[in-house]
This record gives structure tokens, C-alpha cells and sequence, in this order.
């Protein structure tokens, strides 16, 4: 079976257009009160609870390329791929511990506000200029693309002999494109209308579908598989979540150290995550908010891992792994049920991009209009430009969408391309900054200009032999950064005062403010439910810890 296109009937036209109209209807609805305030365009007005800022941050993550590209990396390389949901259990540890009570705390904006405040305005500049150039050609870009692909892999010639043929330049437009477009508009009208609320909201919506639609291939596949038993011990590479370090693209000596560079800087430290946490209607709401999404990343392994094995065992010579999930679409999802489907996966790449657009405006506007253009901007001026500059983003996200489908280069690779020259430096100056005294602006600067350049020359050069690897280079740039950010630090003049009073982390950070504390006590209390978060990711590890002891290398 090599033929990927899914077929598409009447009813399953009928339910996916359904979703849209419903989806950009709520996107409006949500947003017919205070979005013309600058807190309430880019903060929701601090009203999001924490189910809201669960959902929406693993909407942030996830996006209709993980439905072919992760399925088609399980289907290859097997159980190891889930480390990238379940290791989330580190990163927002890490979040809730560290970085999210001063975030909270000390009312920042932007991430690159807390720049300023802790080092210069030089650091808040060139982070605010590379988040927005991060955005735009990798996530957003990528998503747009992706979202393209999988509408043509499900309407493929049936739509196209329909739409008219639409020509630039003498040169006929594919309906990839068309697609593309498609995604970008009904997505971006109802956030860039309605700004943070709209976006969070819809992706509490969208995170519903997903999860229902997500449920149906892996459940409905199952079905049919007979003899797991004899599979498991033929294959039990696939089952294996410690690979060796030389093992390719997924050593166990980078997947689980990931998170000292791309991790944190994803997930603590990157707008599009964070602006959901600084919108949270208290620092309670934004810790069971993030533990939430922990709870949530726990079950994402069984919509995006488990099919990829189930192809593996049912249609072992697919020319590709990226067809595996298409595959199991064709064989066993029934007419109405398929529009679901793309709905589901429609639900994750708009969650995804609307956080993105969002993001991207927010910063725009408070890090560069407002701070560099018109200072005494009034909060009517700062939400319309915020908007146009959401325009701006959509529409070079588009451009370079497109761009994409002229490239020979997987979008996986071009994605994590991107993710590995941004994370490194910024990671380090973030991690220190809150945690070290002696950090100062003088390291920061330095460690970004020598941290970039490093981590390109690690791009180029194979420095790292039979260990290179995307986890390996991230935690040699990590460690290279954090060294020249202490020795800078040590060889230069301490920061003033100002720069790190009330910014520095100590263990008042652990607990909630004493006010919060007495509302949320029993069940309430975060801590509870952080632990359990904890406990069953650990406790999945000790399963496989156990499979390897028992499958050596």
C-alpha cells in the first residue's frame, strides 16, 4: 500500500466545514468585550483560569505537522519519541518552581521586558527581534505549510478539479497554496480581532476536538491488531526508550538533556508559552494551569506515538514513514468520522498558530512600537497596531509557507534548524539571570553574539563525530554558553543594585503568595496535583527503565 490520499465523502466535507465556521464564530464571540484595552488585546485582561492556560499552552505545542512528521518518527524509530511529551515533566517543574512566580509576581509584559529589567535593553532588542523572526519562519510558517499538506493529502484531486485555476506570474498556483491561505485567514481574523482572549479560548475548544479526534485512529486501529506479543519481541528496538549514545537522531544522552537549552527556552521563556501563564487570573491559576498541561502532554503519546507503531506492525514497507498516519486514515477511519478527523487536526494547527500570532503582535507592539517608536503610545494606539502588526506577521508567515513548498528540505529538519540557533544563548542568560547575582549585561551580550556563532559553526562542522547528533549539539551550545556567561560575568564589573533586587530567585518562589495559600488549601492545592503529575511520568519511565534492563543493547 504506497497511496497516501485519503478520501473524503460528502458528510466529511460537511463536518469539517462546520468546525471552521463554528471555531471563527467563538473566536469572535469570546472577544466582544475588552479587547480595545492594551491588558485585555494582549492579557485577556488577566482573566484566563487555569484550564484555559492548560489547554492553550499544549495547543501552543502542537500543530498538524506532529500528526505525519511524529507518527512517521515513531513509525521509524519507535517509543522513544514520546520522551518529547512526557519530558515536559522537567521543563515545567522548572517553569513552576523558578520562572513562573516572578513572571507573575512582578507583572512583566514580555519576555523581553524581563530582559531589560535584569540586563540592558540590548538584550531585550535582540531577543525581541529573534523571537519574532523565530515565529514567523519556523512555527508559524512551518504550521501554515503543514496545514497545506494535509489539506491537499485529504482533498487532493477532488477539491483541485474544482477550484479555479489561479495563475502568478504565467505560473499556475498549486492548491497547497490555496490551502495555505485558507489556514492563515480563518485563523488569523478572530485573533487578530480579538487578540489573547480569543486565541486562549479557542484553543480550549480546540484542545476538546483534538482530544476526541485524536482518540479515533489509534483506538479504531487497534482493533486489528493481533499477536502484539510476538511483535513486541521481534521489534523491540521500537519499544525502547533509551537508545545508546551513538544511536541516530535519538540518543538517551541527548533526549534527556534537551531541556538545559531548547527545552527551557520553549517552554519558560518564549512568549508564545508564557503569555498564557502572564494572563492567568492569579499565580494559583497559573501553576495548576501549567500542571494541567503537564497532565494533558502525559496522553499526547497515544494520538501521535502509538499510531506510528501500529503502522509499523500492519504496513511495514511504506516507501515513507510520513504516510504512515495517512495510511491508517484510509484503512480504518469510516465517511463522516474523517471529517472529524481533519477537523482534529485542523483544531491543532489554528490553536498553534493564533498562540503564535498573538505572541509575535505582542511583542511587536510593546518591545519595539512602544519602546522605540512612540513612548507615550495611547492603549488604543498600542491594540492597533497591534493588530496590523498581526497582519504583517500572518502575511510573511504565508510568504515563507509558501517558500516552503518550493524546498527539497524536510520542514522537520528546517524547523529544528531554526530551534537549535535560537535556544542555546538565551537559555543560559534567562536560566542565570534569575538564578545567579553576579550575571550582568556586559556576559549577556556576550554570550549571544559568541553563543550564535558557536552554534552555527556546530550547524556546519561535524565537531562531534559518531555522537552528532540535534540533542548533542544542543547540550555542547548549552554548556558553551553557560561558560562564557559565567567567565564574562567574573571578568567584568557586577550589575548595580537595581538589576537584580526583587528579581533574584529564593525559596519564597516555592509557595504561593500567603493570600492564595488560604484560598487554595485540600484538593486545591497545586502542589498535590504537581506531585501526582510527577509521579506518573516517572513511574512511565520506570516501565521502560525495566524494558531496557530486560532488552539490553
Amino acid at each position: 500500500m504506497t497511496n497516501s490520499q485519503v478520501s473524503l465523502q460528502l458528510l466529511d466535507v460537511v463536518i469539517f466545514a462546520a468546525y471552521m465556521i463554528v471555531t471563527v464564530a467563538f473566536g469572535f464571540w469570546i472577544a466582544r468585550k475588552g479587547k480595545n484595552t492594551a491588558e485585555g488585546y494582549f492579557l485577556g485582561n488577566k482573566t484566563i483560569p487555569w484550564f484555559v492556560i492548560g489547554s492553550s499552552m499544549v495547543a501552543a505545542d502542537i500543530s498538524s505537522e506532529q500528526f505525519i512528521s511524529n507518527v512517521g518518527g515513531a513509525y521509524k524509530h519507535g517509543i522513544v519519541l514520546a520522551a518529547g511529551d512526557w519530558n515536559a515533566w522537567i521543563i515545567y517543574s522548572l517553569l513552576i518552581l523558578i520562572f513562573l512566580p516572578y513572571y507573575v509576581r512582578t507583572g512583566v509584559t514580555t519576555m523581553p521586558e524581563f530582559l531589560e529589567r535584569r540586563y540592558n535593553s540590548t538584550c531585550r532588542y535582540i531577543f525581541a527581534i529573534a523571537s519574532v523572526i523565530g515565529f514567523v519562519a519556523a512555527i508559524n510558517a512551518g504550521a501554515l505549510y503543514s496545514g497545506g499538506i494535509m489539506l491537499d493529502s485529504f482533498f487532493g484531486e477532488d477539491l483541485s478539479r474544482l477550484l479555479p485555476q489561479i495563475t502568478l506570474w504565467g505560473n499556475p498556483v498549486s492548491p497547497v497554496v490555496l490551502y495555505i491561505i485558507f489556514f492563515a485567514v480563518t485563523t488569523g481574523v478572530y485573533t487578530i480581532y480579538g487578540g489573547l482572549k480569543s486565541a486562549a479560548w479557542t484553543d480550549l475548544l480546540q484542545m476538546i476536538i483534538l482530544l476526541f479526534a485524536g482518540f479515533l485512529v489509534p483506538v479504531l486501529a487497534l482493533r486489528h491488531i493481533t499477536e502484539i506479543g510476538p511483535f513486541i519481541q521481534s521489534h523491540p528496538e521500537h519499544f525502547q526508550m533509551f537508545k545508546p549514545p551513538t544511536h541516530k537522531p535519538f540518543p538517551f544522552s541527548g533526549v534527556f538533556t534537551g531541556f538545559l537549552s531548547v527545552g527551557i527556552w520553549y517552554s519558560c521563556t518564549s512568549q508564545h508559552m508564557v503569555q498564557r501563564v502572564l494572563a492567568a487570573k492569579d499565580e494559583w491559576h497559573a501553576r495548576v494551569g501549567v500542571v494541567c498541561a503537564g497532565f494533558l502532554h502525559i496522553i499526547m503519546p497515544f494520538f501521535f506515538i502509538v499510531p506510528g507503531i501500529i503502522a509499523f506492525k500492519m504496513f511495514p514497507q511504506l516507501p515513507h514513514p510520513d504516510q504512515a498516519y495517512l495510511v491508517l486514515v484510509k484503512q480504518f477511519i469510516p465517511t463522516g468520522l474523517k471529517g472529524l478527523l481533519l477537523a482534529g487536526m485542523a483544531a491543532a494547527l489554528m490553536g498553534h498558530v493564533s498562540t503564535v500570532l498573538n505572541s509575535a503582535s505582542t511583542i511587536l507592539t510593546i518591545d519595539i512600537y512602544k519602546k522605540l517608536l512612540n513612548r507615550n503610545a495611547t492603549e488604543a494606539q498600542q491594540v492597533r497596531f497591534g493588530r496590523w502588526s498581526g497582519v504583517f506577521v500572518l502575511i510573511a508567515s504565508i510568504w515563507i509557507a509558501i517558500g516552503f513548498t518550493h524546498s527539497t528540505t524536510t520542514l522537520f529538519e528546517k524547523i529544528q534548524t531554526v530551534f537549535f540557533f535560537i535556544a542555546p544563548p538565551f537559555a543560559v542568560i534567562f536560566t542565570l539571570g534569575i538564578l545567579w547575582k553576579r550575571a550582568n549585561g556586559v556576559a549577556a551580550v556576550t554570550t549571544m553574539a559568541v553563543g550564535f556563532s558557536f552554534t552555527w559553526l556546530l550547524t556546519q562542522l561535524e565537531w562531534l563525530g559518531r555522537f552528532n547528533t540535534f540533542n548533542h549539539r544542543a547540550l555542547v551550545a548549552w554548556i558553551f554558553c553557560m561558560l562564557v556567561m559565567i567567565v564574562t560575568s567574573l571578568a567584568t564589573a557586577p550589575p548595580p543594585k537595581e538589576k537584580t533586587d526583587g528579581i533574584i530567585w529564593n525559596k519564597s518562589y516555592l509557595m504561593l503568595p500567603p493570600d492564595e495559600q488560604a484560598r487554595h488549601r485540600g484538593l486545591q492545592d497545586w502542589r498535590i496535583w504537581w506531585v501526582l503529575f510527577v509521579v506518573i511520568v516517572l513511574s512511565i519511565y520506570g516501565f521502560f527503565i525495566y524494558w531496557r534492563i530486560r532488552n539490553p543493547w
